[in-house]
């Protein structure tokens, strides 16, 4: 009962990250799209209309200085970020659904793909810190933290399952378990002497063996 709640809590957990990471994807796939069909256009003063339609001053440092770097973005710049967003997108993309599937290599993809843009992250929010990066920092955190426990446990029962199992002997039965031998090689020799000790086999040894001449 526990073990098939804790498969189901975790395919739960699965799909929320399935979730996040297919919304990530479509979400970087189209701001990639929507960059490469508009390599030059101003895109500080766009951010400017955007800012005034939600009633926030653009004459504030913070938005003074992005918009004054957008206006200076260049067409190559654009093009690189464009092409950036579709890979990232991409992958994130990939990722998504092969959770979503609960596919193993999914989980394996995610983890190794996340942990390397950690310290990328990690630099990003000790130069410029905003709550916004050290919410995504996090996040990424607690999901490679999760997928690393979840396939450990996986390994662990596998191994669990794939463990030899050794049918008792005849001269095992009714024999202490401290006096039984413990490797493997010991249980088989205990299991072919077992089996020679047998009387069909002593008997058939017997005639098999020719008779000795008369003296």
């Amino acid at each position: 009962m526990t073990k098939a709640h804790d498969q189901r809590r975790s395919r739960r957990v699965l799909r929320l990250i399935a979730a996040e990471r297919i919304i990530r994807g479509v979400l970087l796939l189209g701001a990639g799209v929507y960059l490469l069909f508009h390599v030059n256009s101003d895109f500080g003063r766009g951010a400017e209309r955007v800012l005034r339609a939600v009633d926030l001053d653009p004459r504030r440092p913070l938005f003074h200085r992005l918009i004054a770097y957008l206006h200076h973005l260049h067409a190559s710049e654009v093009r690189i970020a464009a092409l950036f967003a579709l890979s990232y997108g991409g992958l994130e993309l990939v990722e998504g659904t092969g959770l979503w599937l609960d596919q193993l290599w999914a989980e394996y993809l995610t983890v190794i793909a996340t942990s390397l843009l950690i310290p990328l992250e990690l630099y990003e929010l000790v130069r410029h810190p905003t709550a916004l990066k050290a919410g995504g920092l996090v996040v990424n955190l607690a999901i490679v933290a999760y997928l690393v426990r979840l396939l450990r446990r996986r390994r662990r029962g596998s191994s669990l399952a794939t463990q030899p199992v050794f049918r008792s002997t005849r001269l095992d039965r009714g024999v202490p378990r401290g006096l039984l031998p413990t490797s493997r090689r010991g249980r088989a020799e205990a299991r072919r002497a077992s089996r020679d000790t047998t009387p069909w086999r002593r008997h058939a040894a017997g005639r098999a063996t020719p008779a000795e001449p008369p003296q």
